[in-house]
């Protein structure tokens, strides 16, 4: 079974991935899903959406885990750091910086350290390359927010080679992995990281690109 994340814009699900809600308790707080054939699609921000630091990624990467998803696909929308990634790109991420300040775990009684060299799923990533023929490769940083990155804070960040900044990836991949669920995300390019950043801008472009970003994923998830 494959999970589908979506995060901002697409709060009620995305067109063309249609299916029954369904609501699923975990140890962490209720959580509801769309169910499809083939697939679960959640939002990650809930409805109404909750900003990125309140959002409960316990319980949300918990009930894909219930359910039986194997594989999470997150839609995640970014700013762009780098000339390579203009705005309206969709591409593979397959590194990652965390700057969110938080412990992101299950296991807070007890010693338990996962490997985190490889942060998302090389497989999954492999098999969406191949069948959506996005590129592959770069950094995202994630950063606490919510408000959106100061001068000096993006400089810091080119300074270390990462390629597009996010508020959401780091906790999510860091719970998949305690879980043994493979985790890649799907980063939409919605903005060039600057001084005229805005929250209007990322939804504006995400309402644009939601039919491609369906039409993508109903292409796999038809493999």
């Amino acid at each position: 079974m494959i999970g589908i994340i979506g995060g901002s814009g697409l709060y009620a699900g995305i067109k063309g991935l249609e299916g029954r809600k369904k609501l699923v308790a975990t140890p962490y707080g209720e959580v509801t899903v769309i169910q499809g054939k083939n697939f679960l699609f959640l939002s990650r921000h809930g409805t109404p959406p909750r900003p990125p630091h309140a959002i409960n990624y316990h319980a949300n990467i918990m009930a894909f885990k219930i359910l039986g998803v194997e594989k999470i696909i997150a839609v995640s929308s970014v700013g762009s750091l780098n000339e390579r990634f203009s705005v309206g790109a969709i591409f593979l991420p397959d590194d990652l910086l965390d700057f969110t300040g938080r412990v992101w775990s299950y296991h807070n009684e007890e010693p338990y350290h996962v490997n985190m060299y490889e942060p998302f799923c090389p497989k999954l990533r492999e098999l969406l390359h191949s069948a959506l023929g996005v590129p592959m490769g770069g950094t995202y940083a994630t950063m606490k927010g919510p408000q959106f990155e100061t001068r000096a804070e993006i400089r810091m960040l080119r300074i270390l080679n990462a390629d597009v900044v996010g508020m959401t990836v780091a906790p999510e991949a860091r719970l998949a992995k305690e879980l043994g669920v493979c985790y890649q995300p799907l980063c939409i390019v919605v903005n060039r990281v600057g001084a005229k950043t805005s929250h209007q801008e990322t939804l504006q472009m995400m309402k644009k690109l939601e039919g491609k970003i369906g039409d993508m994923l109903r292409r796999f998830l038809s493999l």
